[in-house]
């Protein structure tokens, strides 16, 4: 039987001042190896949800409520120190712009290896032939042209593999991943999806945020379609992809296949 890795429960946000109700009673389950996807359209909440997951709402500005658990620990209770022995290590994070978390003054190299010796106590020459052991794993051949490379070198879909390594290297236990496929072609798509599969083979879970109906298809696990901050319908993607109960979830489904016309 798997393991409970990820339990989010009635989780709410709220804008503190003025006040403002943003998302309401989310819940969310993922066991080791297991994927669960958010769907919906823009400003559904789907974002601001793994935001809050992660830690990266400002406390000063909104007001989060509900259970995060991870592991058995209570992510929302965690110290600014506590932080960093989940955040980045256990749970990695690919965010729609990989460029926007990485330093484009830095070759790549330097940055994961640095990110490596942080959280795994390695030495620098260990740490970089780890993360290159990494690239290969994802799938990537040149190794040492993206180690030598900076990011404004290289293209956001290579950007996304890069940090998917960064994932498998440091052996995660839950990638959460915001738009990961948005801005790529449909074969670069195809690659980006089927790493987060090698990832859930290697017993990562998978929380993925997307408004792109066949990469849910494709990674398939639990189904929570959202809209307006609230979750409407959820399910195993399969059932809910093909038998939908939800208006809203037919209408969204619906609206693909005109465009498709």
């Amino acid at each position: 039987m798997s393991k409970k890795l990820l339990q989010v429960e009635q989780l709410s946000i709220a804008l503190k001042n003025p006040h403002q109700q943003l998302i309401r009673d989310i819940n969310i389950s993922l066991e080791e190896a297991s994927a669960a996807i958010l769907l919906g359209q823009s400003g559904s909440g789907k974002t601001m949800t793994c935001r809050a997951i992660l830690g990266l709402l400002n406390r000063n500005t909104f007001q989060v409520d509900g259970n995060i658990q991870f592991d058995g620990v209570s992510l929302l209770q965690l110290k600014e120190k506590e932080r960093t022995l989940y955040y980045g290590s256990k749970i990695a994070f690919v965010p729609q712009n990989p460029m926007t978390s990485l330093d484009p003054s830095r070759k790549i190299g330097v940055q994961m290896a640095g990110f490596l010796k942080l959280h795994q106590d390695l030495k620098g020459k260990d740490a970089l032939s780890l993360y290159e052991q990494a690239l290969s794993r994802a799938g990537l051949t040149d190794t040492k042209r993206i180690l030598g490379s900076r990011p404004y070198q290289l293209s956001g879909g290579m950007l996304q593999r890069c940090l998917i390594a960064l994932a498998i290297a440091g052996k995660a236990k839950l990638v959460i991943a915001d738009e990961p496929t948005t801005a790529l072609d449909a074969i670069h798509r195809d690659k980006a999806v089927e790493q987060f599969l090698h990832l859930q083979e290697q017993g990562c879970a998978l929380l993925i945020v997307t408004h792109d109906f066949d990469v849910a298809r494709h990674i398939g696990g639990h189904v929570l379609i959202m809209k307006e901050g609230r979750m409407v319908e959820q399910g195993r993607a399969k059932e809910v992809l093909q038998n939908p109960q939800a208006a809203y979830t037919r209408e969204l489904i619906e609206a693909i296949h005109l465009g498709w016309r």
